[in-house]
């Protein structure tokens, strides 16, 4: 089973130049108003838009760096 992506909480120098890095990447909405989450001027949320397709079977990974240096991963499925 995939899970999907929900809410991330980010938190760094330049939280909005992060937030929409992440955005512009994944999509989903910066600082979109739910109660199950606070807004904060010292940090973001970035909400997912649930979407998600399928992949061709072959999984590949590939480690990066985002503009605050932090390392993440992306997974072709």
């Amino acid at each position: 089973m995939i899970g999907k992506l929900q809410c991330v909480v980010l938190d760094c120098a330049d939280v909005m130049e992060l937030a929409r890095f992440y955005a512009s990447l994944l999509g989903g909405e910066v600082n979109r108003p739910d109660p199950r989450w606070s807004l904060g001027d010292d940090w973001a949320t970035l909400h997912g838009d649930g979407d998600g397709d399928g992949g061709d079977g072959r999984r590949s990974r590939r480690v990066y760096a985002d503009p605050a240096g932090h390392p993440f991963c992306l997974v072709r499925d």
